[in-house]
């Protein structure tokens, strides 16, 4: 269903499996009741797992665990390791003990994002989830020290029923602080290898249904809103709903993977299952054995019988009732697929308008397609011979119309279907408006 591309794009590194913090919906499955062993990758895996990606062009490593900041020397042991290879990275941490110093220091090895969590804009409810005293205020301090240091912050809230009504007013709350995004996550079930997964955490549709509502009443923040948990197509019935939330589909084994402390790769950072180790293995082994998370046959059978599988992806293989990768997603409406007609919306664009290719794009060319990565953990598929086009442009530094462009590469395509094209990239960020 999904091609399999030569490599993933993107990898989740976990630094540590120890955590400061004790949340109850952890997806972390290795965790217990009692305290979690903190077991931290070594230099000589660092290494390792630095050559396999870059050998491999993958173009961004979430770095996160655990609390990596438990382990700041292996934290920035590897980001330097990083860096020498120009594998772009950010950071996913609770904060609590980021100080001023520490901000610094990683500023000064080159982090530029991260990525925390804040589970309600009341200090009592978010102590509570998080089951830490004063954890609260250790995490908007910590927001504070990294903007300081210059480093940009994203706010990730897990929402469950404890804090359901707690969206918008969190989402404010965390713009007052500065932060440059703000998600919304419904939380999944952790999958612990000893219990049965805690289905009373699941939301039902008309919770989930709360959750889009104030996350479309931040929009006037002008804060980049998401869910870090796809959403099945069928569950959206509004175009502004979709709009915000249904570009997002599960990556794992696509065109991601999650790396353990211990060097064992695994298709998603929810899922106990490894398919090998860095640590023997070279990373292209390991990621063909991930085959049933691109051919579709871990989806449910009414997914593979929807006219929007292959843009959905069936929502999230974790977040069933069950607890059963095969499981329905548990907001999944089959009935409301074949109603939905996917909006487009893209920017107004004449053959003179000026536009040029966005100085942060990163281009690789694979087997099956051409990817063309424009940050982070986004990224454009296209054919081999449009990607040679976007990467020559770039290259050049070229700014050029529609017009311009047609010309100079003698593009043969009816116009209208041309300026639909451009305007596809425009809004992925591949291509931008010269103002």
């Amino acid at each position: 269903m999904y091609k399999t591309l030569d490599a993933p794009l993107a990898a989740h590194v976990e630094i540590n499996t120890g955590c400061n913090q004790k949340c109850f919906h952890c997806y972390n499955f290795w965790r217990d009741d009692g305290l979690v062993p903190n077991k931290s990758i070594s230099e000589a895996l660092s290494i390792r797992i630095a050559e396999q990606l870059a050998a491999h062009k993958i173009f961004h490593v979430i770095l996160t665990g655990g609390e990596p900041l438990l382990n700041k020397g292996e934290l920035i042991f590897l980001i330097k390791e990083l860096s020498k290879r120009k594998i772009s990275f950010s950071l996913n941490s609770n904060l609590v003990l980021l100080t001023e110093k520490i901000a610094k220091e990683l500023f000064s090895v080159g982090l530029r994002t991260i990525l925390t969590s804040l589970l309600s804009y009341d200090s009592n409810t978010h102590d509570s989830l998080s089951g830490t005293k004063g954890s609260f205020q250790r995490i908007v301090r910590g927001i504070e020290c990294a903007h300081a240091a210059g480093i940009r912050t994203a706010v990730n809230m897990v929402v469950m029923e404890q804090n359901l009504l707690d969206v918008k007013k969190t989402g404010e709350f965390a713009h007052k602080l500065g932060v440059v995004a703000f998600s919304a996550t419904r939380v999944t079930s952790p999958r612990l290898p000893n219990k049965q997964s805690s289905k009373e955490l699941a939301l039902p549709i008309k919770s989930v249904g709360l959750i889009v509502d104030q996350l479309l009443d931040l929009k006037t923040t002008g804060m980049q809103l998401d869910s870090l948990v796809p959403y099945p197509i069928c569950f959206f019935d509004n175009d502004d709903a979709y709009s915000l939330l249904g570009q997002r589909t599960c990556s794992a084994g696509k065109t991601s993977i999650a790396i353990a402390s211990d060097g064992s790769v695994r298709a998603c950072p929810h899922h106990e299952i490894a398919y090998g180790s860095l640590s023997t293995e070279d990373l292209k082994s390991i990621w063909l054995k991930m085959v049933q998370w691109r051919d579709g046959s871990l989806l449910p059978r009414a997914c593979l019988s929807c006219k929007l599988v292959a843009m959905c992806g069936g929502g999230c293989r974790v977040a069933s009732l069950n607890g059963d990768v095969h499981g329905e997603d548990s907001i999944m409406r089959a009935q409301m697929a074949q109603k939905r007609a996917v909006p487009k919306t893209h920017a107004l664009l004449k053959n003179n308008t000026v536009l040029r290719v966005r100085r942060a794009c990163r281009f690789r060319r694979d087997e099956p397609l051409g990817i063309i990565n424009t940050s982070g953990i986004k990224n454009t598929f296209v054919e081999h011979e449009t990607l040679n086009l976007i990467e020559d442009i770039h290259i050049k530094k070229l700014s050029f119309t529609p017009k311009s462009l047609r010309a100079m590469y003698k593009i043969s395509m009816e116009n209208a279907k041309y300026l639909h094209f451009l305007s596809e990239l425009i809004s992925r960020n591949v291509l931008e408006l010269v103002v």
